[in-house]
């Protein structure tokens, strides 16, 4: 197996902070003193008109969510062009997000960057980011979908794998998702981010579960298709109809191994009872090639992962990102053998509904 610079599965009990990798990994400057990017269990959510006081209200009611349920150390908040105040600002001088977005205008563009780094550099484990189109954007269409993408701790999910999957759903549920996704993804230092990229490249190339591509590029293409399948995926009735229905999705999809959870205008298929890093120098697994073939009529024909380097550093673009895109794909006449493989993977710990 790839040699990597940490191991998850031993450091999540006994130094979580041990998983935090050096800002500038893998670049010509070489490792730095602050973190750069931190793994964590991400999820992440599209959809429309963040422009309507009633969405902006289902916003707040995600983010309430997420501090009651998480209990995040949130540290530092950014805004991308602020109508008012500072882009910048630790969480202590913040207003409530509630009060904040009451300010705004339909034709402000959301941007709030809520982050948990020691400094304001650092990455950490906890996050939560809102991008959203404004109104006159959304009159001239073409641009794309609104956002919303929150992280927990690797550990959160290895001790409370439900909590995680229940707010994932009622996060789609509340913002009425078009589509996402949820499962292993770094968190990269926001300030930092280029700079960081390349470790981010090296991690998704090596690990097939993890994401790749920040939430603004993602939003951007998120109207054409979904982006990826994960250890939650959410589609919309929309796009389940054009795959063929519920019912195609259970009969493609054993309920021993994955589960349906309705959200109001879709559902969300959960693959395995957590999620699976899938190493790529090992077969994928099934649990994530099955539901991957079922949607790939649904999936986005382009994609923009990251920014192009001029450094000859690891990248996502171009090429590796149409192969990232493609990461679980398999031959038509391989998929009888992966339902086969299936048998030997863990079935779900929970029932289904």
């Amino acid at each position: 197996m790839t040699e990597l610079p940490f191991d998850p599965l031993t450091l999540i009990r006994t130094n979580p902070e041990a998983l935090n990798v050096p800002g500038g990994m893998l670049t010509r400057q070489g490792p730095q003193k602050y973190v750069g990017c931190v793994p964590t269990i991400a999820g992440t959510l599209f959809f429309a008109d963040a422009q309507l006081p009633a969405v902006r209200e289902a916003i707040c009611a995600c983010f309430d969510e997420y501090q009651r349920i998480v209990n995040p150390v949130l540290t530092w908040l950014f805004r991308e062009d602020p109508p008012e105040g500072s882009g910048k600002m630790p969480i202590s001088k913040a207003k409530p997000l509630k009060a904040m977005l009451a300010r705004m205008d339909e034709d402000d563009p959301l941007s709030f960057y809520y982050a948990s780094g020691k400094e304001a550099h650092d990455a950490g484990p906890w996050e939560f980011q809102i991008v959203g189109v404004p109104a006159w954007q959304v009159k001239m269409g073409g641009w794309g979908l609104c956002g919303l993408r929150f992280s927990v701790p690797l550990l959160f999910v290895e001790e409370k794998p439900d909590t995680f999957v229940q707010l994932f759903v009622d996060c789609a549920r509340r913002l009425r998702a078009a589509h996402g996704y949820a499962g292993y993804g770094l968190v990269l230092s926001a300030l930092r981010y280029l700079d960081n990229q390349a470790f981010e490249a090296f991690l998704a190339s090596n690990l097939r579960g993890f994401d790749a591509g920040g939430l603004v590029p993602g939003a951007v293409n998120a109207h054409k298709g979904i982006k990826t399948v994960g250890w939650l995926t959410a589609i919309n009735r929309e796009y389940l109809e054009k795959i063929g229905g519920e019912s195609k999705v259970r009969s493609e999809l054993p309920m021993d191994w994955f589960r349906l959870l309705d959200y109001g205008e879709g559902i969300v298929i959960q693959a395995g009872a957590r999620p699976d890093a899938a190493p790529a120098d090992e077969p994928p697994p099934a649990r994530m090639v099955l539901p991957n073939m079922l949607l790939q009529p649904i999936r986005t024909p382009t994609v923009r992962l990251q920014y192009a380097s001029s450094e000859s550093e690891p990248r996502l673009i171009g090429a590796a990102a149409e192969q990232w895109l493609k990461r679980f794909d398999v031959p038509p006449d391989q998929l009888m053998a992966y339902k086969v493989k299936l048998l030997d993977e863990p079935q779900l710990d929970v029932p289904s509904p």
